[in-house]
């Protein structure tokens, strides 16, 4: 992906005369561009042709002074057809699993999720209202246009529907709305939770659950490689709680959770005007002074990572890169890595095995490729799994050095 720094300088430094999706203001500042990125980093190739020749479109990141809304101001929707090739379950990961337990377990007792109705909006292959519906003993809906049945069988707990949650699905029994990391695609996010709060209607006691990717943690630790096209919003705490008021929504509880990487909100239909502060701590971090610095970082630290593949070359080292998911593609695509130079990227999801990176043109293999391959490094694009893939990589016996992106 190619960044242009002196178009940056330039920007930062007035308003673009854009209007903010969330308060309609004319506030924000544009703080990163990328010119060239991949449209979808969820969708894999079926041969590496494909792949590299894959859609691509530019992100300009801007801030919302008046919000803290972070919004990429040339997304097209158009672009986003969510179809089943679409693929982002992190279910197969056993780190991602307990948590995903642990959350279900909470949220049960919390609400008394027993013998309830449960919609989940964009549930993907139904991983998660699967957990609810099984542990709790509910009944499950799940709206989602990528659905394939064919990936996995579902619950006879649950149903899945192949399309979007709409007003065609209002007469729906619903107790509790889940929605986890779809609110980030979505370019008009107040609008699609003013349509959810209509489909609900007068159902004052359901209760919403929503999961969005933190965008701090992004800015804080310089998680260069969370910055994809999919993703046309960008969350902070004070951002999130400020849309659920804005859409009549009553926020109950607002955390970081996943070791800081995602945002969770506990909601409740609600009357609560936009000066409201019951039921959350309003926090007003620095996001401004953040956004500033992240340009620069980021260019840093794609520079050090060029030293470090040219060094890699220069040796003759294998490598392989850990993760098939959106940070493994920003990661390959922001460097330009090609496929001579890092043949295989490795993933859990059998769904993604055999697949091609898009715009770099790499294999997506098993771990147990491995054992043949004998990589000398592996690139871990998320440290939170550092510890259970430097298990899995004892287990098979490999003297690697593992190094987090």
């Amino acid at each position: 992906m190619e960044t242009r720094t002196e178009k940056h300088v330039n920007k930062t430094e007035g308003s673009t005369g854009k209007k903010c999706p969330v308060c309609y203001r004319s506030e924000m500042m544009v703080f990163f561009e990328v010119e060239s990125a991949p449209v979808f980093c969820n969708v894999l190739w079926n041969n590496r042709d494909e792949a590299i020749a894959c859609p691509r479109a530019p992100i300009h990141l801007a801030y919302c002074h008046s919000c803290e809304l972070i919004y990429n101001i040339v997304f097209q929707p158009q672009l986003m057809e969510y179809s089943p090739a679409y693929e982002n379950s992190l279910h197969f990961s056993p780190h991602f699993q307990k948590y995903a337990e642990e959350m279900t377990n909470q949220l049960i007792w919390r609400y008394e999720l027993y013998d309830k109705d449960i919609i989940e909006i964009g549930c993907g292959q139904g991983d998660f209202l699967t957990l609810l519906c099984e542990l709790g003993g509910n009944h499950g809906t799940g709206f989602d246009p990528s659905y394939n049945p064919e990936k996995v069988a579902a619950s006879s707990k649950v149903t899945i529907l192949p399309e979007a949650y709409s007003e065609a699905h209002t007469k729906y029994p619903v107790d509790f709305i889940c929605c986890r990391h779809v609110l980030e695609h979505i370019d008009s996010p107040l609008d699609f939770l003013k349509n959810t709060r209509n489909v609900i209607g007068q159902r004052c006691d359901c209760i919403l659950y929503f999961e969005v990717p933190n965008a701090l943690y992004i800015f804080k630790n310089m998680g260069v490689w969370d910055i994809i096209y999919e993703h046309c919003s960008y969350f902070t705490l004070e951002s999130l709680t400020n849309l659920f008021v804005r859409a009549s929504f009553e926020p109950i509880k607002v955390a970081e959770q996943y070791d800081g990487q995602f945002l969770t909100i506990e909601a409740r239909t609600g009357t609560t005007n936009i000066n409201s502060t019951s039921g959350y701590e309003r926090i007003m971090p620095d996001t401004n002074n953040l956004i500033r610095k992240f340009h620069n970082a980021y260019r840093k630290k794609v520079n050090s990572w060029q030293h470090t593949l040219s060094q890699f070359k220069k040796q003759q080292t294998r490598v392989v890169v850990w993760g098939a998911g959106s940070k493994g593609v920003a990661f390959l695509n922001a460097l330009d890595i090609s496929h001579q130079q890092i043949k295989y990227v490795i993933d859990l999801n059998p769904r993604k095995q055999g697949k091609f990176v898009a715009g770099t043109g790499q294999q997506v293999v098993a771990p147990d490729f491995l054992k043949e391959y004998r990589p000398q490094t592996v690139i871990i694009m998320n440290p939170i799994y550092h510890v259970e893939i430097q298990q899995l990589i004892k287990d098979f016996g490999i003297n690697a050095e593992l190094i987090d992106a």
